[in-house]
Formats: structure tokens, sequence, C-alpha cells
């Protein structure tokens, strides 16, 4: 459908977006941006907050949304 006459308002639709970080067999996890599938590795963004990530190999960028899971599933 065309908007034809201009948009009076919008309507706000939510998601909820499971992303999987890896853990080897020795307990060691790698929670960073290149592990997230997200994650734009050309542009050095991620798509959810719209900044640039610093030391995207290493860690989640300072404004990244994500709240992780205790081992429990809690958040």
């Amino acid at each position: 459908m065309k908007i034809a006459s201009g948009v009076a308002r919008y309507r706000t639709g939510y998601c909820l977006v499971k992303i999987q970080f890896p853990v080897d067999f020795k307990g060691n996890e790698s929670v960073d941006c290149m592990h997230c599938f997200l994650y734009q590795r050309q542009s050095g963004k991620c798509p959810l907050t719209g900044h640039i990530s610093e030391y995207p190999d290493r860690y989640v960028g300072s404004h990244c949304p994500l709240e992780l899971e205790d081992d429990d599933g809690q958040s």
C-alpha cells in the first residue's frame, strides 16, 4: 500500500533476537562483536546501534544493547 496523503503517525514493533556466542570445552567464552551474526564486518558497525564497535574481535561494543543470560537461562 502506498501512502499518498502523508504520514500521520508510526506504529512501533519489537522483536526478540537470540544471539549465541561460542564457549569452548575449557569454559572460555567468545562474547564479542565478531561472533555476533548481526555485526557488519565491512563497515565495522553494529546494525542495532549504528555505532562503530571498538575492538570487535575482543569485546562487544560499549553501546551494545544485548543482555547475556546466565548458564541457567536467566538474564
